[in-house]
């Protein structure tokens, strides 16, 4: 019977999964939420998907698990997922439900934008002005430079 250090795998301090470097340190959901547009419970369900251990930590996988998680991590609406956990539901252009990370969320959100603004609706010219856009107060919140609160004129008697 083999000893227990002989089976254990090589240990990796990073790992690359989906462009992005993952900290071998880090429990696999852990490490996965933090790729862009992948968070801490998508990390969860993508474990369970995979069928790997997810109290495993990511610096002890080996090459066709990481394999594996990185092939799940992008094509994420191809699995069997609730449309609810997608990211990109009904997409504007094509219609369809999908899941984007990395740079393509970006790319994705400052389109979205730039449509916003184009169509000029209410939430592109927020965004334009760099105000809120869901509909906070503005009185206190939100100031930039050296605005102060409102200010009381002195009376001329002397109180």
């Amino acid at each position: 019977m083999p000893k227990k250090g002989s089976e254990e795998e090589e240990y990796r301090y990073i790992v690359r999964i989906a462009g992005t470097d993952v900290e071998g340190d880090k429990k696999i959901p852990y490490g996965l939420s933090k790729i862009r547009g992948i968070g801490l419970r998508t990390g969860e369900i993508i474990c369970y998907l995979t069928g790997i251990d997810p109290k495993k930590k990511i610096g002890y996988l080996s090459d066709e698990e990481i394999k594996k998680l990185d092939k799940a991590v992008s094509s994420l609406d191809k699995l069997n997922v609730p449309k609810w956990l997608l990211n990109r539901r009904k997409d504007f252009a094509t219609g369809k439900d999908f899941h984007v990370i990395g740079s393509e969320l970006a790319m994705a959100l400052r389109e979205d934008l730039n449509r916003l603004r184009k169509i000029r609706s209410y939430r592109g010219i927020r965004h334009e002005l760099g105000l809120p856009v869901r509909g906070q107060r503005t009185r206190t919140s939100f100031r930039k430079g050296t605005t102060i609160g409102v200010t009381r004129r002195k009376s001329k008697q002397g109180r």
